[in-house]
């Protein structure tokens, strides 16, 4: 299992790793870079999209698969990030395997502990509860940091080949897929959720004659986009209502859905039947 507690000591460390460059003005916020300069770290490069405002929010890593680069999810940390969730969107230094992206949630996990206790940080004081969300080998990394200590959401898009979820799998996960992907196909993800401890918050969906593609520099987002911010802003800041763009049954252009509340609802012994998808 893996603990914080464990690489907290390295945050000191971290900040000597990593070079920041200066804040620029973006829609509803800002951004900031923050360059790898160290090999090990785990991440080669990362931009930070901060909200607007100075309340403490949840804050999640963010980043692609196999040969992904941040860049290619912008469109998803600009999404967060007008949903009021600080996103770092993270390009691993090791982009070729899972260990890679599992190495780079895990350090991106610390790095922003650590911007939130320094002073010349953007979200200083600002990060509350974090998340992890990944897609294809990134998808299948967050996943198995399911039990990694201070992470309370995953978000896996298209997953490729996770490790079955261990029984200490603790955070409220959400596993998305699509039904013409042929790399990682839907089974995948579904056979994770599945087996998921029952006591974990989780959500299947699978997106319509969606391919493994279509989750890069996604110029159009569809109602995934919607549940993905909304599982964000329930999970980790308790927006109520946000709850209800997820837990109602499925988006446009979903399929397969299935969602079950585990401890944290009324529900936690099955998959809510009134939810289901036909």
């Amino acid at each position: 299992m893996f603990k914080l507690r464990n690489v907290l000591p390295m945050l000191g460390i971290l900040a000597l790793l990593f070079t920041f460059t200066a804040c620029e003005t973006g829609s509803g916020g800002n951004t900031y870079d923050i360059s790898g300069t160290a090999a090990g770290s785990g991440i080669g490069s990362a931009r930070v999209f901060v909200p607007a405002g100075t309340n403490v929010t949840g804050a999640v890593t963010v980043s692609g698969g196999f040969t992904n680069r941040k860049e290619q999810f912008y469109w998803l940390a600009e999404r967060l990030q007008a949903g009021g969730i600080i996103a770092m969107a993270i390009s691993a230094s090791n982009n070729s395997s899972i260990s890679g992206y599992e190495r780079a949630h895990t350090t991106g996990v610390s790095l922003l502990a650590s911007e939130n206790n320094n002073s010349r940080s953007a979200i200083n004081g600002r990060v509350g509860k974090r998340g992890i969300m990944g897609f294809s080998m990134g998808g299948g990394a967050v996943i198995n940091l399911g039990t990694l200590s201070g992470v309370e959401a995953v978000v896996a898009m298209a997953p490729y080949r996770p490790n079955t979820p261990s029984r200490n799998h603790n955070a409220a996960t959400m596993i998305l897929t699509g039904t013409s992907d042929t790399t990682a196909p839907a089974r995948m993800g579904e056979g994770a959720y599945d087996r998921l401890p029952s006591s974990t918050p989780r959500l299947y969906a699978s997106l319509n004659r969606t391919s493994h593609m279509y989750w890069m520099s996604n110029s159009r987002p569809g109602s995934e986009a919607d549940f993905i911010v909304a599982w964000a802003q329930y999970y980790l800041n308790g927006d109520q209502a946000a709850y209800n763009v997820f837990s109602r049954g499925a988006g446009s252009g979903m399929t397969d859905y299935k969602f079950n509340p585990g401890s944290d609802g009324d529900n936690g012994n099955g998959d809510d039947p009134n939810t289901g998808c036909d």
